[in-house]
């Protein structure tokens, strides 16, 4: 099973990935946890040089990056579906989507970016105001995260294709023990493959 934590910047995705994994293992669940981008990578450092300002890419060659990132990922994902339960996804291609449309691509081409990897079976969304969002992290904030206007399209494309894929919204304003818990209601509803 894949489950993908998703939402914009400073919604929690660290700290609720993190919090689940834990929750799963205590319960000897196999569990791995995946954060993308995954900076550690040759795809992954590129893609850090722009977030960072260092690098000036087109915003279709940003997003071939992201997905080029999830690909160099593949083998080890594969390796980690074959000897665990679950998979907790720090985003996945999700964001890709997200994070596309609000720079005003096709959602067709974002999709193809990432057509063959494996996919989500449950995928929830931390919604977090902007407010909130800029209150939690108010400096040396990257590329994406430096315009107030841009994170509010991240937030209305995130809330637009949770409706259309079925994704599951959690408030991510609340407590972090409290979105725990709204995120384990989730994993209790959804069927295992």
């Amino acid at each position: 099973m894949i489950i993908v934590i998703e939402g914009g910047d400073q919604a929690g995705k660290k700290t609720q990935s993190q919090l689940l994994a834990n929750a799963l293992r205590k319960r000897k669940i196999k569990t791995k946890v995946f954060s993308f981008p995954d900076y550690s990578t040759p795809i992954g450092k590129e893609i850090k040089k722009y977030l960072i300002g260092k690098r000036r890419l087109p915003v279709q060659v940003v997003h071939c990056l992201l997905a080029a990132n999830r690909w160099e990922k593949l083998k080890e994902i594969k390796d980690a579906i074959s000897k665990n339960s679950v998979l907790i996804m720090n985003r996945y291609y999700q964001s890709n989507l997200v994070y596309g449309l609000a720079n005003g691509m096709n959602l067709a081409w974002l999709e193809n970016l990432d057509e063959g990897l494996p996919k989500a079976d449950l995928v929830i969304v931390l919604d977090v105001s902007q407010k909130e969002a800029f209150s939690r992290k108010k400096t040396k904030r990257d590329e994406f995260e430096k315009n107030r206007e841009f994170s509010r399209k991240i937030s209305k494309a995130y809330r637009q294709l949770a409706k259309k894929k079925h994704w599951k919204i959690v408030d991510a304003s609340k407590t972090k023990q409290k979105v725990h818990l709204d995120i384990m209601k989730y994993f209790k509803k959804t069927p295992s493959r």
